[in-house]
């Protein structure tokens, strides 16, 4: 736990963090109000930042990027503190109740098999043989019915899901009609989504021209991050310059998670 013995470390760790969700574009002042901290404080870590290869400056004042080894130094830093994280939990004996799906009726006090179906997290016979998580019910269901679960073991096996982004032309470009209908079905057909987003007019119109109908339409860039660290395939037409905002949010839940959720980008414009 390098981070909580060394204080440098760990601001800046913080900075790093910081810096990630505010890039490319990087007021110190904000940071500084953020972490409470002086900008003179952080004006002297962003120098030893850069010095060791974790950010650069750009070209235009306040411009910064972090570089690969800086996410990687931010993925360890975030499973360290996770770690610790979960042992406090457990030398604090912190009780905690999960809630998941009955697939038949059970009984308080039953103890269940737990895996995940389609982003939604089921409780079956504990003999269940993709069952690699368990715990102990804490109240009756019906088949069909939510219920509490408690004393976790094991762990929950989720295969994580893909996001396939499909970039379109702007209005101005085109919009649908500039669109390569035939290439966007086939990326369609042959990557078998769980679910559809769609951001912006243009995308709406080549749905409706392919006869699909989007499952996520509003709050699509954390909402399609969420569905694939469940498990789910999903499927999304954006606008180009759209498609740097949900790859941000992608790269934010990876680091915040510490997973790894792959993601792919195709171009849906006609050549």
């Amino acid at each position: 736990m390098n981070l909580l013995r060394d204080k440098g470390e760990l601001t800046k760790f913080q900075i790093l963090f910081e810096l990630n969700k505010r890039q490319p574009h990087v007021k110190q002042e904000e940071i500084s109000s953020s972490l409470g901290i002086t900008v003179q404080a952080v004006s002297k870590h962003f120098k030893k930042l850069i010095e060791e290869g974790l950010i650069e400056a750009g070209a235009e004042k306040a411009n910064y990027r972090l570089t690969p080894k800086a996410l990687e130094k931010l993925e360890e830093g975030a499973k360290s503190l996770e770690r610790y994280a979960l042992k406090i939990e457990n030398g604090l004996k912190i009780e905690r109740v999960w809630p998941a799906i009955a697939t038949r009726p059970i009984s308080a006090g039953d103890r269940v098999g737990l895996i995940m179906r389609q982003g939604v997290l089921y409780a079956v016979e504990s003999s269940n043989p993709d069952a690699k998580a368990f715990g102990v019910v804490t109240t009756d269901a019906a088949a069909g019915e939510d219920l509490g679960f408690e004393y976790l073991e094991g762990k929950v096996e989720i295969e994580r899901g893909r996001i396939l982004i499909v970039k379109l032309p702007g209005i101005k470009e085109g919009g649908s009609r500039a669109v390569d209908l035939v290439k966007v079905r086939a990326l369609y057909e042959e990557f078998k989504p769980d679910r559809i987003g769609v951001m912006g007019s243009v995308g709406r119109a080549v749905l409706n021209k392919l006869g699909l109908k989007a499952d996520i339409e509003f709050g699509i860039n954390r909402a399609a991050a969420v569905a694939a660290l469940r498990g789910l395939n999903v499927f999304v037409l954006v606008v180009g310059r759209m498609a740097n905002r949900m790859i941000d949010e992608i790269d934010q839940t990876n680091i915040k998670r510490t997973i790894d959720i792959t993601y792919e980008i195709k171009d849906g414009r006609r050549l």
